[in-house]
């Protein structure tokens, strides 16, 4: 029998907007990987390094902070435990910084602990390094993952899913077969000064996954801060939650068909009920989050899920957004609203982005009509859902008017609340292949340490500095998210109880 190894899975501290509020929630990703090492017997840990120090903020610029512990405390914590191996997870590009930070403190610590990165970031940067290889001229700056790579900070990267790579890495490692670790799927590595990127592992059979392993967590500490995924939450008390992976639309910023597939792929009902139920008898969960892209893709599944979870009357929403126009014919999409609606649900997010044709089309390569945009928004209403739009303005080629177009027709649809984001250019993306290839950028390139829904990074037609067209961007939130006061000043006094809506919408990064 192999040793058992002690792990370390660490989240980074959060780059985020000065005075804004910079939502921490459990990692699922970090949690699903935590749960199938356990199953495999090894002793795991996990820290999130942002919420142990929620409340220490370091001032990066006039715009931006860096929240969480010290690099004296991560580095006292490694040491206290004193791993194996430590795994970091990169969710997200202003995780990056802090992530490469603790990989050094890591080796610092003691050099003979293995260090392994992932996350969707890590998957995206290797999908830009293969895409400048073939196509020198884009400009494309190489990941300071690669530079580390290369000093042996970082002993591999993982693309793709890598729950059960992550365990290979982990078995091997304790087999004395650490040779064998660079052949495996997804493994990102360097050997004698060559990059080696293995092909990406299967997509993983999610009914395989034991649930989250929030028993590691700190989840008091995520229940106390409640700054969970939806500003509008209605407990801190709440459990995110993924039912399915996967989106079969391609729109040109979007990472999740790159990361997850285009084959949506769901878990059985019976298992998300019994997660969710757990989370209720251990943690006293009143909300869930469904932080699936396109939970609404699979409609027999969802009914059947509304149907297992009512009895629990739990609330529940869909902060992460869901596609406008599935089921639309107005039964179907209006008896699918009132099956959410009577199950729990409170509120939908529907992903709007634009309310321009042409933009839709030909820059986002969104398959959505702006007519079918108001009907869904009335039958969710009819239905007694709250809904919530998402819009998104700043693409390449799309022109001031455009924007304000955007803007008008956002008033026009009637949704009870709007978040207006920047476009940001997300590694990976068609999009951010064409700004840098086009060279965009107000500055000379991007920093990837710096992509946040409410940075403007790319030129803008019509605004001569970020800073202006960020004002501008602000200001069309607020206009947007008052017209609910206006129409319906009971629904918006219910609805806003934390405070008003505008400013409470607008500090969200």
């Amino acid at each position: 029998m192999s040793e058992k190894l002690r792990i370390l899975l660490l989240t980074p501290n959060i780059k985020g907007i000065k005075g804004g509020i910079n939502r921490i929630q459990p990692s699922l990703g970090v949690g699903y990987i935590a749960a199938v090492l356990k199953q495999a017997g090894h002793e795991v840990f996990i820290r999130d390094t942002a919420l142990e120090g929620y409340n220490q903020h370091k001032t990066l610029n006039d715009k931006m902070v860096l929240v969480g512990e010290s690099d004296e405390a991560v580095a006292a914590y490694i040491s206290h435990i004193n791993p194996h191996v430590v795994g970091i997870s990169v969710l997200f590009s202003n995780l990056l910084d802090h992530a490469c930070t603790i990989a050094k403190i890591t080796k610092t610590t003691n050099p003979k602990i293995t260090v392994v990165i992932g996350g969707n970031h890590v998957s995206s940067a290797m999908l830009d390094h293969e895409f400048a290889l073939k196509n020198p001229q884009a400009g494309i700056p190489p990941s300071s993952l690669l530079s580390l790579l290369n000093l042996g900070v970082i002993d591999y990267a993982l693309q793709g899913e890598g729950e059960f790579t992550f365990l290979d890495i982990v078995n091997l490692l304790a087999q004395k077969q650490q040779n064998e670790i660079e052949t495996l799927p997804g493994v990102v590595h360097m050997n004698e000064g060559q990059l080696h990127i293995n092909p990406r592992p299967p997509a993983v059979e999610l009914n395989r996954l034991p649930f989250p392993a929030r028993e590691l967590m700190n989840m008091e500490g995520y229940f106390k801060i409640g700054l969970f995924h939806s500003g509008l939450a209605k407990s801190n008390r709440v459990l995110s939650v993924m039912a399915s992976r996967g989106c079969p639309e391609f729109c040109s910023f979007c990472t999740t068909p790159l990361m997850w597939g285009s084959k949506v792929r769901w878990r059985e009902p019976q298992n998300i009920y019994e997660e969710i139920k757990e989370g209720v008898d251990k943690y006293g969960i009143v909300e869930v989050q469904f932080e699936d892209d396109t939970l609404t893709a699979n409609r027999k599944n969802l009914l059947e899920l509304c149907r297992l979870i009512k009895p629990l009357g739990i609330r529940w929403c869909t902060p992460n957004g869901i596609k406008v126009n599935y089921h639309k014919s107005n039964n179907k999409q209006l008896e699918m609203y009132q099956q959410m609606a009577d199950s729990g649900c409170y509120q939908i997010t529907l992903a709007c982005e634009s309310g321009v044709q042409r933009v839709l089309d030909d820059v986002i390569n969104k398959n959505l009509l702006l007519e079918e945009i108001k009907p869904s928004i009335e039958s969710a209403k009819k239905a007694g859902l709250l809904v919530h739009t998402f819009w998104m303005v700043g693409f390449p080629g799309e022109t001031r008017e455009e924007m304000e177009e955007t803007v008008r027709f956002a008033a026009s649809v009637g949704a009870d609340s709007y978040t207006v984001s920047i476009m940001c250019p997300l590694p990976g993306t068609p999009v951010y292949h064409k700004i840098a290839k086009d060279k965009l950028w107000w500055n000379d390139e991007l920093e990837h340490s710096n992509i946040l829904y409410r940075n403007s990074l790319m030129r803008i037609d019509g605004f001569d500095s970020p800073h202006e067209f960020e004002t501008w961007v602000d200001e069309k939130t607020l206009y947007l998210n008052e017209l609910l006061k206006k129409r319906d000043p009971a629904k918006f006094a219910a609805k806003y109880k934390k405070g008003d809506s505008g400013k409470f919408l607008l500090k969200q990064t």
